[in-house]
């Protein structure tokens, strides 16, 4: 039996293959071994004085967003992170906080319903409402913060046809010249 990586282009690729994993993350390494420990979120959001000061790295959707005389002011729906540090689209969440920053962000951009994540330092606790109700935000001042692209579904999948074609998936008849049009059914 041969010893991993015995032979050069098993090396390569491998090597590879971690590089791109590793490249994968929109945040520098040493960002993430900086908030590889990180507590929860429950646990920030239970007692976030205890946690002032530390860097987190905090993902989820853009609830609402606003300029302030010092910066933009989010309000994120927090959602668990995957391995790209991408938030993961869930019904389960640990609640909502807020994220501030110095930068003025466009509203038009960073607007409801897309995908963030932070790198931040909790700074405490800020009150609010959500509807009628009381509501305790944890308070992040963000030092990085990564908005993610917009899905973006294409339908012509979703579309209930059937192509008779010659060659390969897409093609009408004859290599590519449609001679007949496509048999589509609606």
């Amino acid at each position: 039996m041969n010893p991993p990586f015995s032979d050069r282009g098993s090396f390569l690729a491998y090597l590879t293959l971690a590089l791109f994993v590793a490249a994968c993350s929109p945040f520098p390494k040493e960002v993430k071994q900086e908030v590889q420990n990180q507590p929860s979120f429950a646990a920030i959001r239970s007692k976030p004085s205890v946690y002032r000061h530390r860097t987190v790295m905090l993902g989820g959707t853009i609830l609402y967003a606003k300029h302030r005389n010092h910066g933009t002011y989010l309000e994120v729906l927090e959602e668990e992170l995957n391995a790209y540090d991408r938030p993961i689209p869930s019904d389960k969440t640990d609640g909502r906080f807020l994220v501030g920053t110095s930068s003025l962000l466009d509203l038009k951009v960073y607007q409801r319903g897309r995908d963030i994540t932070i790198v931040g330092r909790v700074v405490g606790s800020q009150p609010g409402r959500i509807g009628e109700r009381r509501y305790t935000y944890p308070l992040i001042a963000a030092t990085d913060i990564h908005l993610w692209r917009e899905h973006v579904e294409d339908d012509h999948w979703k579309d209930p046809r059937v192509e008779w074609g010659w060659g390969y998936p897409g093609m009408d008849w004859g290599m590519g010249w449609p001679m007949m049009p496509p048999m589509t059914f609606w």
